[in-house]
């Protein structure tokens, strides 16, 4: 602990609920955004982009994911990761197979490929589960 948080009051229950209830914590979050967006970008180089960054980047929102889901409702699930294998082979591919392909869209044609895979999956045991029709499962009402 490198400081105490002395002479900052609480004086209602919205300070006592921040994240980041000390104002030195709060600059220090927000210095560390604006050097993250600002500073990051102007200091590396691009292999340091491509082979530590990215990487670093999507298994870091892998893992929240899985912390998400472990923490909060109590269950291990390895197929998190075969849906986020799904996207990543699908935007890859739409990326490298069609010509001038924009990143952002061949992203989002991975997160569209890997729902669809987690629909097939998912839709069979659901459908099971209730006893229903797979046609009759679809309908909306």
């Amino acid at each position: 602990m490198l400081y105490r948080e002395n002479g900052q009051f609480k004086t209602n229950y919205k300070d006592d609920q921040r994240i980041f209830g000390i104002t030195q914590d709060r600059w220090f979050v927000w210095a560390l955004v604006v050097f993250a967006f600002v500073g990051v970008p102007m200091l590396v180089d691009e292999y340091l982009f491509r082979a530590i960054l990215i990487p670093f980047l999507i298994l870091a929102l892998a893992a929240v994911g899985v912390n998400i889901l472990v923490g909060y409702c109590g269950q291990i699930s390895l197929g998190s990761g075969g849906f986020m294998a799904v996207g990543a082979y699908a935007a890859y591919n739409t990326f490298i197979r069609i010509d001038d392909m924009p990143l952002l869209v061949a992203l989002l044609s991975g997160g569209f490929f890997a729902t669809l895979v987690g629909i097939f999956f998912g839709m069979y045991p659901a459908v099971r589960a209730s006893r229903l029709d797979p046609i009759e499962a679809l309908r909306f009402e």
